[in-house]
Order: structure tokens, then C-alpha cells, then sequence
């Protein structure tokens, strides 16, 4: 059993920083598109219990159905810490603060038109919010990971897709309308007027996603990982696909650092938290800005989004019992 509490002033003040032995549990939810990862926590920030499973895709988003259940069973084995009083479900997409509605989504066919939230609430017994995955990993690495004594933060993401939390003195930065961070929609090349409209998930992510990786290696039916460990031995086309890879890289990170200048860039996902690849990605920056900047690999591992979530869960009931 570990322990998630925090001790930054604007997260769990209510948990982290005095035992509460409050009845109930909080889960989160880490949904990506190749698969969910489920944790479930009790009211003083224990991590009780772990789930992940494949993501199920097809019609009719049957992997809202998929997160009901994984939650209900890990409750199920837990029911002696009391009932189940929030969860927290991030999710590859765009999160409207206003209505709920998720958007902008690639990689993973779910419900635009109705709030996610409340389609999950029909198979949950509590309260449910939806947020931005990457936006809980980003709030995971601020407050536990590399980023704990940073006043602000931009967590960047490469993976199946590509996508950036930005955390400014202990608080997540959504923007108006939940797309701060939609760092896959940059408009790059030499004709991004004509280009976007045709871009499969984006003009940036187009180049930086693990399609796009698996494209510039061979046949573009090697996995990813296979690809970083053939270059990690040495072979020459593999560790060109990897230098392209970053040097694409670096022009959206120089992007964000020029216009959002964080204390601290961190890169997770699959792709982003290689050391590898972030000791290329500052090669190439160092290029493109006449200053340096920090970067570093995520610290928290595949967990931080499903963290994150625990942790949000938490501080809103710690907000409920203030109240």
C-alpha cells in the first residue's frame, strides 16, 4: 500500500497534511487508447488497489461501460473501507469547463454530443468529473514527480498520441474552452492553411504520434518500442527514425517554451519518458532557442495520469468537507 498525499497548498490540504480516518473511497481512471488503468483509494490518500485492461473500441463507446465495471469490481473488494464517493476519469480529449462535452478526441472513438460524465454516472454509484488525462499526469509530476518545487510546469506527452497539461502555482491551466494544450494542432510546414484540413490527428501530432514513428522505420508495421530497442543496439535506420523523430519534436516543445516559458518542461507517455529521446529533443532545441532549457523525463512512470485522478478526487471531497 502506498501513500499519494501531497503537501502542495492547493491539493488535499484537508488530506495531506492531517489524518482525516474518513469513511469512503475515491477512484481514478486512466483511459488511453490502447488501454485503461484503474486505481482506487481510500479518503486519507492510500492507494488500495490497481486495475488495467485493454481498451475496448467499437461501436456505441462500449469502453464507458468497460470503466463502470472495472471500478465497481475494485470497489467491490474493498467494500469494508466504505462507499464509493467520487471518481475521476481522464480522458485522451478535450474537456469543456462549461458543458462537459469532450472533443477532439483521434484516437479514441467517444460520446461527443452528451457530457461524459454523466453517461458515466448511470453505472456508478457517486459523482463522476471528467478531465484531460494528460492534464492529471501533469498535476501528478507538479506535485509528486520532478516538478514538486517548480512554480510552473508543462507536461508533454508522446505516445499513441500527443498532448501537454500545463500547471501554474499548484493549479491545472484548462484554458476557456478545456483546449490548452492541444499541442497536436500547431500549424507547421510550409503551407499549414492548405495541409490542416487533409492532417489525420493534427499538423504537429501528424509527425510526433506512434503512427507517425512506425512510418519511418522500414515497412511501418514495427512497434514502437521494438524500434527504440533496435536502435538502442545499433541499428542505423532505426536511430534515424528516432533522430527524426525528436528534431520534430523540438519544434512544438521550442513553441510552448517561447510561449508559455515554464520552469520546467517534463515528457511522459510511451515515446516521451526515454531518456533517450529527451537527451535528443534538448540537442535539437538548443538550436532553435538562444537559451536553455530544462527538461527532464517523467518521473512517475504509466501511473501519473491514473494519480492524478486520485488526487483531484481527493481534493474535491476535501473541498465537499470544508464546506
Amino acid at each position: 500500500m502506498s501513500n499519494i498525499s501531497t503537501i502542495a497548498p492547493d491539493l488535499r490540504p484537508a488530506v495531506g497534511n492531517r489524518r482525516t480516518k474518513a469513511f469512503g473511497l475515491v477512484a481514478g481512471v486512466d483511459l488511453g487508447g490502447t488501454k485503461v488503468l484503474a486505481g482506487l483509494s481510500d479518503h486519507d490518500g492510500n492507494l488500495l488497489a490497481t486495475m488495467e485492461e485493454p481498451t475496448a473500441h467499437g461501436e456505441g463507446a462500449p469502453v464507458l461501460k468497460q470503466i463502470a465495471r472495472m471500478i465497481l469490481s475494485l470497489v467491490q473488494r474493498h467494500s469494508d473501507r466504505g462507499p464509493l464517493l467520487k471518481a475521476i476519469v481522464g480522458v485522451p480529449s478535450a474537456v469543456s469547463p462549461s458543458t462537459g462535452l469532450a472533443s477532439l478526441s483521434p484516437h479514441l472513438a467517444i460520446p461527443a454530443d452528451r457530457p461524459l460524465a454523466r453517461l458515466l454516472e448511470a453505472g456508478l454509484p457517486c459523482g463522476v468529473i471528467v478531465e484531460n488525462d494528460v492534464n492529471l499526469a501533469a498535476l501528478a509530476e507538479a506535485t509528486l514527480g520532478n516538478a514538486r518545487d517548480c512554480a510552473s510546469l508543462a507536461f508533454i506527452a508522446f505516445g499513441t498520441g500527443v498532448g501537454m497539461g500545463l500547471v501554474i502555482d499548484g493549479r491545472l491551466f484548462r484554458g476557456h474552452h478545456g483546449r490548452a494544450g492541444e499541442l497536436g494542432l500547431l500549424p507547421l510546414g510550409t503551407d499549414p492553411h492548405d495541409a490542416a484540413p487533409k492532417a489525420r490527428a493534427g499538423l504537429f501530432e501528424d509527425r510526433v504520434d506512434s503512427p507517425a514513428v512506425r512510418a519511418l522505420y522500414r515497412d511501418g508495421t514495427i512497434p514502437v518500442s521494438e524500434i527504440f530497442r533496435r536502435a538502442g543496439s545499433g541499428d542505423p535506420e532505426a536511430s534515424a527514425a528516432i533522430t527524426t523523430l525528436a528534431k520534430s519534436a523540438s519544434v512544438g516543445l521550442a513553441a510552448v517554451q517561447a510561449v508559455f516559458d515554464p520552469a520546467l518542461m517534463v515528457l511522459g507517455g510511451g515515446i516521451g519518458s526515454r531518456r533517450e529521446f529527451v537527451d535528443l529533443v534538448s540537442q535539437h532545441m538548443s538550436s532553435l532557442l538562444p537559451f536553455a532549457v530544462r527538461i527532464e523525463p517523467a518521473s512517475l512512470g504509466p501511473e501519473a495520469g491514473m494519480r492524478g485522478a486520485l488526487m483531484l478526487g481527493l481534493h474535491e471531497l476535501s473541498i465537499q468537507t470544508a464546506r
